[in-house]
């Protein structure tokens, strides 16, 4: 078997792991796609998880790899290889076996990692073999585990080690918590461990307190670099990220699934702080007794480490200082920018620590080892400052640009212009920019100093711009200001900036702001920073208008924003940005909420103008995005929506609406789990849009946790009384909870705004609750309703849905599917339709919408 081999059925592996039986069965028969041979072995990884108690602190795929390698034939007890005569066997892993063995030409014990069983003839193991030997030869280190060569002998692959007697970091703290000055000690010792692999350019990738041993005298060694990446570094340290390791190709996860970091489980780009996460994961563990994200089944393990945060470290041991508090939770931060940027600046911290006797630990050091370690800490300050000098990038924030002078015929520049040098910002190296759905909330009533908003949005600098009003003219202030100390870094006035061009004062603030902040700005920055600019000023303001009108979207703003986003293409044929702004329009325009363009019309005028674009510029992520979106709505096509989602996030990774729409996509498809956290992500990334949020609480209705779903919905209702989404679906959320009359309250204070969906929701609540009568008025009204505006079928077959008139309920239903109605994409996921999937006719219809329908229950 070869690496694509395993690569595959460890992808498929961990998608189907975190789902319920019903929804696994349905993935994998869509995803195996006819190859029983696949399917077969994919389910014995599953089945061998399931059996073993202890999965979620093993690594996972290593439980599978124990059944698909089979036992090997006899235990190798006693004999002889070569010069190493075996003893006994001291555990057994997903790949291998490890025996204590004698060498008996230098007479020492040492252990022996062996491939085990049909592993041994395969080539893709045996390179994992080889590059776990190369990981730890480069990382010599005290608190490493020694490898004293690779052999093959007799037919047998395997590692030579040093044998380390002692226990487990698991087995220790299962038998004993240890003080706070031994655990100390303890993760000392392994950070010091990591801070060396890295240093050499090795991310482990599956820390855990299984893979530590804790020797004679309390002495550590960091084991089982199986899984560890090497990182080919040229002639000096790569900024994070650029010399990273993704998890896999392709999705695949590797790790263990209670020790994983966040963008582990999301299959991302790995570097050094996937192991911080790991770290801190290990010393919350270590410090309580407990696992941080501890959770009985492992979707909820996954939901955990990705959306919520662990119990105070006090809380279960009176002993802990608030400064450990700290720095664990700093280490199992979500966003990896907000972590330690290395294992040496973590262990700078611990290390302040020990040395403050925070922890109150013995003090038995002599002067020799304490003048040891101030020159450790004093190196450990050097490396971590040269490490951040010379490879964080500089980080920037900029704010909405104000408009103070009065004339609202200019609103629409501040928000078009700041997202514009976001833009710009974002294609230049060694500068990490906050995506402006994220810095877009600081204006109003949450307008901060500079020095407050670079401190909640953990930046270096913060750029900030004024109109303002000069005489008969409007003037632009900017200034760039420095997040630590509120220091003016440079600052500039545009004059009469209804009159001058707007991609020269661009292009202008992006070089300066680059200068002042350090940045390289050689010819090729230059040509990036005008890249995708319009020849034609009134085009790019044309262009700026529409987006404005698109930030405030309503049906009759989509409709204005179409209007300027034609004009700016009328001026400009070539602007690529104003196709993909009128593609977004089209894709939301058979929305009753944004339109009433019949279904087939908009989705296809979205795929031309999207195309439109990509064929002037391929790398505009909201074109991709926009053709995902008819891929997803219209086309029912998963698997190039997919395709154009995560090609839209490998150009922009902070793109919100990417997430967005891709966590829809993950949704329809049983990827439950996963949507979960790109919706997260989306939320992060735009945290002031209703949409981001509602789409996050409707995940958790979609996987039937209505207890969560409804917790969601509230404080977002307690934020924004007056969203009608979300009363809405939390009247949904409740009827599945059985509190009919509760649901019906909720929808009947709905406002008549958009009478169709009050109407709708409570017919159906009404049939739901046995007033069957009110139900068939309301039916009655909408068919009234319906000779007068468009009622999508959906909506009926809703209502009739209720009355359980299932011939009326499919008869609509199929309707919608002809008319190619864009929520029939969750027919299989939507709870308000379980009770039709025993019916025959469910699983034809869900083949129409190109859905794989969940086993009957």
């Amino acid at each position: 078997m070869e690496a694509e081999d395993w690569e595959r059925i460890e992808s498929l592996f961990h998608a189907a792991l975190p789902l319920d039986v019903s929804a696994r069965a349905a993935h994998l028969e869509l995803a195996c796609a006819g190859d029983e041979a696949l399917r077969a072995e994919v389910e014995s990884l599953l089945a061998a998880s399931e059996r073993d108690a202890g999965f979620l602190a093993e690594n996972a795929f290593n439980v599978g790899l124990q059944v698909l390698s089979g036992a090997r034939a006899k235990r190798l007890e006693g004999e002889r290889i070569g010069r190493y005569q075996i003893l006994r066997r001291l555990g057994i892993g997903g790949m291998g076996e490890v025996y204590l063995a004698e060498d008996t030409q230098l007479g020492r014990k040492i252990a022996l990692k062996f491939l085990s069983g049909k592993l041994v003839d395969d080539n893709w193991a045996k390179r994992q073999l080889v590059k776990e030997a190369q990981a730890v030869a480069m990382a010599e280190h005290p608190n490493i585990c020694p490898i004293y060569g690779i052999e093959e002998i007799e037919g047998h692959s395997f590692i030579v080690m040093q044998y380390v007697e002692g226990e487990t970091l698991a087995d220790l703290i299962a038998a004993r918590r240890p003080a706070v000055a031994e655990a100390l000690s303890l993760g000392a010792q392994i950070v010091a461990a990591l801070a060396e692999a890295h240093a050499h350019g090795i991310i482990h990738r599956d820390i855990k307190p299984q893979n530590v041993v804790v020797g004679g005298g309390g002495q550590v060694k960091v084991l089982d670099f199986g899984l560890a990446k090497i990182v080919h570094r040229k002639d000096r340290v790569a900024p994070l990220g650029d010399d990273s390791s993704r998890v896999s190709q392709g999705g695949l996860v590797i790790g263990t699934v209670a020790y994983m970091s966040p963008e582990q489980l999301r299959a991302e780009r790995l570097d050094f702080r996937s192991d911080i996460f790991s770290l801190g994961t290990v010393l919350y563990e270590l410090f309580t007794g407990r696992k941080p994200f501890a959770h009985a089944s492992h979707a909820e393990v996954i939901s955990a480490i990705l959306t919520s945060q662990p119990s105070p470290l006090a809380e279960h041991s009176p002993d802990i200082q608030p400064e450990l508090d700290r720095i664990v939770f700093r280490c199992l931060e979500k966003d990896r920018e907000k972590r330690y940027q290395s294992a040496s600046e973590l262990l700078y911290d611990l290390g302040n620590i020990q040395q403050r006797g925070a922890a109150a630990p013995t003090r038995r050091r002599t002067h020799n080892s304490a003048a040891a370690l101030a020159l450790l800490l004093f190196l450990i300050v050097i490396s971590a400052y040269a490490y951040h000098r010379f490879t964080r990038p500089y980080k920037l924030a900029v704010l909405p640009i104000v408009n103070e002078s009065g004339d609202a015929v200019v609103e629409y520049l501040g928000d078009s212009l700041a997202e514009s040098l976001v833009s710009k910002f974002s294609r230049l190296s060694g500068l990490r920019v906050s995506p402006f759905t994220t810095t877009s909330g600081y204006r109003g009533e949450r307008r901060r100093s500079p020095q407050e908003a670079g401190r909640e949005l953990d930046v270096d600098a913060v750029l900030i711009g004024r109109i303002v009003r000069g005489g008969d003219s409007l003037i632009l202030k900017t200034e760039l200001i420095d997040a630590s100390d509120g220091a003016q870094l440079w600052g500039e006035r545009y004059d009469d900036i209804n009159t001058i061009s707007i991609a020269s004062v661009q292009h202008d603030i992006a070089a300066k702001v680059g200068t002042a902040m350090a940045l390289s700005m050689g010819g090729r920055e230059q040509n990036l920073l005008t890249a995708q600019d319009p020849d034609n000023e009134e085009a790019l303001r044309e262009y700026f208008r529409g987006r404005y009108l698109w930030r405030n979207r309503s049906k009759e703003n989509i409709q204005k924003a179409v209007e300027k986003f034609n004009a700016a293409i009328a001026l400009d044929p070539s602007f690529a940005k104003a196709h993909a702004g009128l593609a977004d329009c089209y894709a939301l325009m058979n929305s009753p909420a944004y339109g009433n363009m019949p279904t087939g019309e908009a989705m296809n005028r979205a795929r031309a103008a999207a195309r439109q674009a990509l064929a002037i510029d391929n790398s505009l992520a909201e074109a991709h995005t926009s053709l995902g979106v008819v891929h997803l709505k219209y086309d029912w096509d998963w698997a190039e929506a997919e395709s154009r989602f995560r090609h839209a996030l490998s150009l922009d990774p902070d793109y919100a609406p990417a997430h967005y729409w891709y966590s829809h996509l993950l949704t329809v498809t049983g990827r439950q789990p996963e949507a979960v956290a790109e919706s997260e992500q989306a939320r992060r990334l735009d945290p002031l849009s209703p949409l981001t949020r509602m789409n996050f609480c409707r995940e958790f209705y979609f996987g039937r946790q209505f207890d969560t779903a409804a917790a969601c919905l509230h404080e977002m209702l307690r934020e924004d009384p007056a969203n009608v989404n979300a009363q809405r679906t939390l009247g949904f959320v409740y009827l599945q909870q059985g509190m009919n009359d509760t649901a019906i309250e909720i929808f009947e204070k709905i406002p008549d705004t958009n009478k169709a969906l009050k109407m709708v929701a409570l017919g159906y609540a009404y049939a739901r609750a046995g007033r069957k009568a009110e139900a068939r008025g309301i039916l009655a009204e909408v068919e009234k309703m319906a000779a007068q505006t468009y009622i999508p079928p959906h909506e009926r077959a809703v209502i009739y849905l209720g009355l359980d008139d299932k011939d009326r309920t499919f008869h609509w239903l199929n309707k919608a599917c002809d008319e190619r109605f864009a929520t029939m994409i969750y027919l299989t996921v939507d709870p308000a339709f379980d009770t039709l999937r025993a019916d025959p006719r469910f699983d034809a219809l869900a083949r129409r919408v190109n859905l794989q329908s969940p086993p009957r229950a």
